[in-house]
């Protein structure tokens, strides 16, 4: 029954995706949709705006295409591409109507003429798209060399959460759910029959390809794959959470970056030097569901890689958890639904990251300690932040895209040289929405929940 209310939801979308306010040169309409009373943002973070009409919007990759900033988005109603050289300013490329969901991990070949979705609850079928099942999840290619004409030309119906590509090209892809896929047709995509799974491994949420072409999974415990060869992957190292430093986790795994992978260079044997240098870090993060302990919450994590390359286990280094109310100091031990981040970005030293319900937050990591420290954020009352993209104006201004369920797409600027908020004001903005999430939040959170039960 669900699945069946789902899908007559997903058919209306369809038709309100074409209808997106646009000028004349494909400038989309940018509206002031503010933070609703009680709302806040810190004096470093500007607000630019919303594209309401990408609401509910899912996910999102920043990609340069021959010097063009590109926003692949998905959202409930289907792909979106943004030109973002100008991100105050954005211009539509292209769309494609495909009502699903979900598909939090978008992902695009490295030449911007593919883009892979993955649905795992619920997907319209549509007249004469190939391959489509009786419930249409699975994994589905997307033909975006014309940017503005995107054209679905493949389907397989495994359903992953998520679908990460192995190679630059997105010939082989890795399912969250261990499958790997050959797409070298994309045309005619199909099960290898292998997993890039290994013994002792349970549960995946989505996997990361870095800049030097390794993957890490974010499994129990995390897995650092050499992909050479898509076909048989081979574990170099591994990840566990260090519950005895920071508490039991026991969370979904949810996503991680190694920022600067492509710099890294092995360790002589010997140096046992602690702080880290290029490609020794990586920052994780898990996730909880309908939890309303934000002491017990999924959050940002760093992670120390030091010679993985010679099977060192990965070691975790930092948990950042939001306050939490303890009854005694007048706040309850509570902090609305599930209190957990979500995707983040990485840019330089600074990690933006969605928080749910509480909105868009901002870190700073330092690469050779990994500490973390909060830096700022953006809190509407009623915000459903799924996922932040960093992207760099030409004068080097830095932007925050916002992927909302429940506002749609958010526009923000970052000033790294405004004032930091107070430690009081960060406690404050933890709790600011208390008891105001809306049905609409709970129900997403549902829906995440049950694609992955």
């Amino acid at each position: 029954m669900r699945r069946a209310n789902l899908l007559a939801v997903l058919a209306l979308l369809l038709g309100s995706l074409s209808a997106v306010p646009a000028a004349a040169d494909g400038r989309v309409e940018v509206v002031e949709l503010g933070l609703g009373a009680g709302g806040i943002m810190s004096d470093n973070v500007e607000y630019i705006g919303t594209i309401p009409v990408e609401s509910p919007g899912i996910g999102g990759r920043v990609l340069e295409v021959d010097g063009q900033q590109r926003f692949y988005m998905t959202g409930a109603k289907g792909l979106t591409i943004l030109d973002v050289t100008n991100p105050a300013s954005p211009v539509t490329l292209g769309r494609l109507p495909l009502p699903h969901f979900q598909n939090e991990d978008v992902d695009v070949s490295d030449d911007g003429k593919r883009v892979i979705i993955s649905t795992d609850t619920a997907a319209a079928r549509l007249p004469g798209y190939p391959g489509f099942g009786s419930t249409g999840n699975g994994i589905h290619i997307i033909d975006t060399s014309d940017v503005t004409a995107p054209k679905a030309v493949g389907f397989i119906a495994l359903s992953n959460h998520t679908t990460t590509c192995a190679d630059a090209a997105c010939e082989w892809l890795y399912g969250s759910s261990g499958h790997i896929v050959d797409a070298t047709d994309p045309a005619a995509p199909k099960d290898t029959g292998k997993k890039w799974f290994r013994n002792g491994v349970t549960g995946s949420h989505a996997l990361n390809r870095d800049a030097s072409g390794l993957m890490i999974s974010d499994s129990t415990p995390r897995l650092v794959l050499d992909v050479s060869d898509p076909t048989n992957p081979v574990a170099l190292a591994e990840g566990r959470p260090d519950t005895r430093k920071f508490g039991q986790d026991g969370l979904l795994q949810h996503n991680n970056v190694r920022p600067d992978a492509d710099q890294w260079v092995p360790r002589e044997e010997g140096d046992t030097d602690p702080l880290m240098r290029a490609g020794e870090l990586m920052i994780g993060n898990s996730e909880s569901n309908i939890n309303r302990n934000c002491n017990q919450a999924g959050g940002l994590s760093t992670w120390n890689m030091t010679d993985f390359d010679k099977g060192r286990p990965m070691q975790q280094i930092d948990v950042f958890r939001p306050f939490n109310g303890n009854w005694v100091d007048g706040n309850p031990a509570a902090n609305a639904l599930g209190c957990s981040g979500h995707w983040f970005t990485v840019d330089g030293e600074m990690v933006t990251t969605s928080w749910y319900e509480h909105g868009v937050r901002f870190f700073h990591v330092d690469r050779e300690t990994g500490k973390i420290t909060q830096k700022g954020f953006f809190q509407p009352i009623a915000t459903q932040a799924g996922a932040a993209h960093w992207i760099t104006d030409a004068e080097g201004n830095k932007y925050v895209y916002s992927a909302d369920y429940a506002r749609g797409l958010d526009i923000l600027k970052f000033n790294p040289d405004a004032p930091e908020p107070t430690a009081e004001e960060f406690k404050q903005s933890w709790l600011i929405n208390l008891g105001k999430v809306g049905a609409q939040a709970e129900a997403e959170r549902l829906l995440c929940r049950l694609s992955q039960t």
